[in-house]
């Protein structure tokens, strides 16, 4: 008898510890949007650019170069975002005031709907302008939301 009221109040303060828990923001921002983890590849340019048109084979391979050039942007404005976003959670988890994964959450949708607003003014292209606006519409929204945590970041320190 004394056993069990003594694992009840073990399993009450393990509970009470875990709902307290201090909750955690992940290690890599996964934003949710269209096109997120891009292909930049020749390989991949090239399937998208003969998936969409039907030119020869010197207009499909400058095609592909275009829609790279601007996959490329996007696959580095992501790699700068994550860069700052490391430094932003590093920064601002030191203090317990905040709320650090509401911020981040709320990160997230900003860079959504930043995407969202600018993809509502554009008639989205033709052929290979249709990958080419999503991508650069992406990667200004990756820049805003790169730039923004890290003047935060800097700011703060």
């Amino acid at each position: 008898m004394l056993l069990r009221a003594a694992l009840a109040v073990l399993a009450s303060i393990i509970l009470i510890a875990v709902a307290h828990a201090e909750p955690k923001v992940p290690g890599t921002l996964v934003i949710g949007y269209d096109n997120e983890g891009i292909d930049a590849s020749p390989q991949a340019c090239l399937a998208n650019v003969k998936e969409v048109t039907e030119w020869d084979k010197a207009q499909t391979e400058r095609a592909a170069k275009q829609v790279c050039a601007m996959r490329k942007r996007h696959v580095e404005a992501y790699a700068a975002l994550q860069a700052n976003y490391k430094n932003f959670v590093k920064v601002f988890s030191e203090d317990t005031r905040l709320d650090l994964p509401a911020a981040v959450e709320n990160l997230k949708t900003l860079i959504k709907a930043c995407i969202a607003h600018k993809s509502g003014l554009t008639t989205g292209g033709h052929n290979i302008g249709i990958d080419i606006i999503e991508n650069d519409i992406a990667t200004q929204c990756l820049i805003l939301g790169s730039n923004l945590i890290k003047g935060e970041a800097a700011k703060y320190k």
